[in-house]
């Protein structure tokens, strides 16, 4: 059995790791959709839609619905007696289609199970002419899903609920707010007219035309300029009693705006500086202007329930509070980096997305990719000491690396009309292995090219949809000589076949064969695709350009490349800041040359960056069998000496794996102790005591540092750790906005008076309405050395003290941070419950997706055995039965992996294999083996 799931709460709960790997939100909704069998797009088109809604005071706070009248301008390709629209949840009371000189009878058949309404006339349907569909409707306003137009509440000052209505319609949640072709190619323009309640506000897309007027019965009205043509995905708007407050122009004239419910306007200050900043940026990148895209105004809106971190509304871009809202006294420097991530990362999908779309959601990466791309390397250029085109590496291209290694990866773009693949395509290989190809793509173009090939997909693909191949082709004129094929030709593989990769380096002499074959974690090595490569590199003899990354040499699908080093004793090192999507082996020769200068005095001859990428590929060469684990292991030993941020983010993540990987108390405490041992150096570096809240990169590592000091036991942190907690439940005083995480979690990890400090940690919870507190409570909670206490959070899920839009972190921080234990617990708690998820989530997506997750962490064949007893439970819905029973596949694999793994590190931690232990951990691990054995016999 596992003890160290402990560790694991890094990837969950730590501030300082990738937003997509720490369960800080998911990018994209997670409830199913509907069929998207597509639409005829020949057969009828719309070009405008005129849209008016009514949402009453009691609409929101008592009725959760709406009513609405749409009337869609319409052009016809083809004669015809019928066509098909899209709606759900919506109840039409009429139906009129009318151009002059048409009497048609008009009916409606469906929706049916994809969604899709057929509309149908008893006359002819006539080509070349336009007619205007008239749809008056009423629909609800869902409690359950942050899907369509949906409502969302809070609590304000005089501890009175507010309800708001609000809207997320990426992929298919436009259907459920009106009658519209909701798919991306079906764009038009929309003049949107909302009456409402007179003491709340109306936001959408646009700005409005005028005031509201005064219509009677406590409701107002107000009509927004038209829309440019956009798809149906892209409208937003939101009823409420939110504030706004002003911010900068862009330096096109752009106004800013942040809104969010009254009282939180003191912490809007980061979003008023971000998202200006990042229009002008965005600007320099593609030499367009905002406004000339065709729309003249930028609101933000912070929304307290939201399925996801932010979504791109054109001209509106609706955000989690945590992820637009930042208080400078509660909330970490990482919360800061996460809000100026994401706005510049929504931000630019007003051009990439938004003013060009993807045709269809098969091609995601053309719009993820290139928000990921700039969420980084943007932003970069307006907080220049955050080190954000390093972190790309560590939080983009390593993670995906790993998710990209696996036989069953999909590839950037492949057709699918199927609900499950498209919501896949909002996940790593659009967003992460997108993001880390168009790096790739701009490093071998080189910048100024990449920008002009930018300005030129715009230009040609502005206001209408994209491909692939409309991308690549637009650098046909700003292509570098030496590139040796088009771009489209380069980019093919990389963008049609899943996978990348692994360049294997052979030395004869001063020569160097450079080869590729794909890599993968399996034994599988029966794909044989290659790729055009671009290779960056760097010798002993040019140890200062680590920095160059211009294209050196191509490796082609067709032939191995040679290099020829000044001398035969000389090193190299690939992939000059890991801007290629590849890994790199070393044969023994080479690998040899690189250990002698990292077990030297001199480490810092090679760059933090090729430093990370080495351990990053070593670790995960011994998780595929390519290289040995006693070999590796002994390779990290220049991590005692080592203390840069990005070469340990990429240890803990290779440890992440091995400690959720072993089983055995022997094995796991040797491993354990060399972590600890291998991380002295790294903790000096950042003491519990010294803080330094204006160095980004010191607060990350020092978070991350003591985040695993802690959870591994490390005495210093958790006294330090346990002692502030102490203090904070005492006598209030909160601890360090940077180290509450690391506090919060050791203190009840390591409490004395779990029932006290779990209820403390929990009203502060209850009192607090900033959401990144809330946030780093909820992750917090779980740890807690309680298994009633445990299981009283896990069952506050399924009530409305926790929003559903933060469930996912209550599983997580019971069954990530709480070793055998905290498993034992979301396994029971799921036999016990689970026929609470549907009546509060409105569907079993979420204890499939807990069952999924929690599977993952499976150590032990009791577990296996609970989680399939549960799924003979009489009566349990199919679809948990099908996913429980993948989880069971999927978990009894990993006992396997356990099994074979604990071989390997046998091998390493065995007295005769040489490895280093000092006296000090062999003592602990002595120790340890006689309160084991004590409380074993007694």
């Amino acid at each position: 059995m596992w003890r160290l799931l402990c560790v694991l709460a890094l990837v969950i709960s730590s501030d300082t790791m990738p937003k997509k790997y720490s369960g800080i939100q998911l990018k994209k909704p997670v409830t199913p959709r509907a069929s998207a069998n597509r639409l005829d797009a020949n057969l009828v088109q719309p070009t405008h839609y005129a849209l008016d809604l009514t949402v009453t005071k009691d609409d929101l706070e008592n009725k959760a619905e709406f009513s609405g009248n749409v009337q869609m301008t319409l052009t016809v390709g083809k004669d015809t007696d019928s066509f098909q629209i899209h709606a759900k949840d919506l109840t039409f009371s009429t139906v009129t289609l009318t151009k002059s000189g048409f009497s048609g009878v008009i009916t409606t058949e469906g929706p049916d199970t994809d969604d899709i309404v057929t509309i149908k006339s008893n006359q002819k349907i006539t080509s070349g002419d336009s007619y205007i569909l008239e749809i008056q409707y009423t629909g609800k306003l869902s409690d359950t899903d942050m899907d369509g137009f949906y409502r969302s509440r809070y609590t304000d000052d005089d501890g009175k609920t507010k309800y708001l209505a609000t809207t997320q319609f990426e992929e298919m949640g436009a259907r459920r707010a009106f009658p519209c072709f909701d798919e991306p190619s079906f764009k038009a323009t929309f003049d949107i007219t909302i009456t409402y309640p007179s003491t709340s506000i109306a936001l959408s897309n646009t700005q409005p035309k005028a005031d509201p007027s005064d219509v009677g019965n406590g409701l107002v009205k107000v009509t927004f300029e038209t829309t440019p043509k956009m798809s149906t995905y892209l409208i937003a708007f939101i009823v409420s009693e939110f504030k706004c407050v002003s911010g900068k122009n862009a330096a096109d004239g752009t106004p800013t705006e942040v809104c969010g419910r009254p009282g939180t306007e003191g912490t809007f200050s980061v979003a008023l500086e971000a998202a200006p900043a990042a229009l002008d940026t965005m600007q320099g990148f593609t030499r367009f202007g905002y406004a000339s895209l065709g729309n003249k105004k930028m609101t933000q809106a912070a929304i307290p329930d939201f399925a996801i971190g932010a979504m791109e509304n054109w001209g509106m871009i609706t955000y989690r509070e945590s992820d637009l809202l930042w208080d400078e006294n509660q909330s970490s420097n990482y919360d800061k980096q996460i809000i100026y991530g994401d706005i510049t990362h929504e931000v630019s999908h007003q051009w990439f997305g938004d003013y060009v779309t993807l045709n269809w959601w098969s091609n995601a990466f053309l719009n993820e990719g290139f928000a990921t791309y700039f969420e980084y390397h943007a932003a970069a250029e307006i907080q220049t000491d955050w080190e954000l085109a390093k972190q790309f590496v560590i939080a983009e291209v390593q993670p995906v690396l790993v998710t990209d290694s696996s036989g069953d990866s999909k590839p950037l773009s492949y057709e699918t009309t199927d609900p499950e693949e498209i919501k896949e395509r909002f996940g790593d290989i659009s967003y992460n292995k997108g993001g880390s190809v168009i790096k790739m793509l701009q490093s071998f173009l080189g910048i100024e090219n990449f920008k002009q090939g930018l300005s030129t997909y715009l230009n040609n693909n502005g206001v209408n949809m994209a491909t692939p191949e409309s991308l690549w082709d637009s650098f046909i004129e700003f292509k570098p000589e030496d590139v040796p094929e088009t771009v489209k030709k380069v980019m093919e593989n990389w963008t049609y076949k899943p996978g990348y990769p692994l360049l294997s380096l052979t030395q004869n002499g001063a020569d160097l064969t450079i080869s590729q074959k794909r890599f993968l974690l399996s034994d599988d090595d029966t794909d044989d695709t290659k790729w055009y490569v671009p290779i960056t590199y760097t010798t002993s003899t040019d140890p200062s350009k680590f920095t160059e990354t211009t294209t050196k040499k191509w490796l082609t699908p067709t032939a191995d490349v040679t290099i020829t080093l000044d001398k035969e004793d000389d090193w190299i090192i690939l992939n000059n800041q890991q801007v290629g999507y590849y890994r790199v082996n070393y044969d023994k020769t080479l690998l040899s040359k690189i250990q002698t200068v990292l077990d030297s005095d001199n480490l810092d001859k090679i760059d933090e960056i090729s430093r990370s990428q080495l351990v990053d590929d070593q670790l995960n060469f011994a998780r595929a069998g390519k290289a040995e684990y006693t070999d590796v292991l002994k390779f990290l030993s220049f991590m005692k000496r080592d203390t840069s941020y990005y070469s340990w983010s990429s240890v803990f993540n290779g440890f992440s794996y091995l400690l959720k990987r072993t089983n055995a108390d022997n094995i796991r405490n040797l491993l354990k102790a060399y972590v600890k041992e291998l991380m002295e150096n790294l903790l000096d570096s950042v003491p519990f005591t010294t803080e330094k809240p204006t160095d980004q990169i010191y607060t990350l590592k020092q978070v991350l540092a003591l985040t695993w000091a802690c959870n591994l036991g490390e005495a210093n942190c958790v006294n330090n750790a346990t002692a502030a907690f102490t203090s904070y439940t005492t006598d209030d005083s909160m601890p360090s906005r940077n180290l509450k995480s690391v506090v919060y979690c050791t203190g009840l990890k390591n409490s004395k008076n779990p029932t006290e400090d779990y209820n403390f940690l929990y009203n502060k919870y209850l009192l607090t309405k900033l959401a990144t507190e809330q946030l780093t409570i909820l992750k917090a909670l779980g740890c807690i050395n309680d298994s009633t206490l445990r299981q009283e959070y896990l069952k506050l899920a399924l009530s409305d003290k926790i929003r559903i839009q933060d469930v996912r972190y209550v599983f997580q921080s019971v069954y990530s941070n709480n070793e055998d234990e905290g498993v034992d617990d979301t396994l029971e708690f799921i036999k016990n419950n689970y026929k609470d998820f549907e009546t509060r989530f409105g569907t079993q997506s979420t204890l499939t997706s807990l069952i999924t997750k929690v599977a993952d962490f499976i150590t032990k064949q009791t577990q296996i055995d609970a989680l399939s007893g549960f799924l003979k439970t009489e009566g349990l819905d199919d679809s948990v039965v099908a996913v429980g029973t993948k989880a069971v596949e999927s978990a009894t694999t990993n006992l396997k992996t356990i099994s074979t793994l604990e071989g390997k590190l046998k091998d390493y931690f065995s007295p005769t294999s040489g490895a280093s232990i000092n006296t000090y951990h062999l003592v602990n691990l002595a120790l340890i083996g006689v309160v084991y054995l004590f409380f074993n016999f007694y």
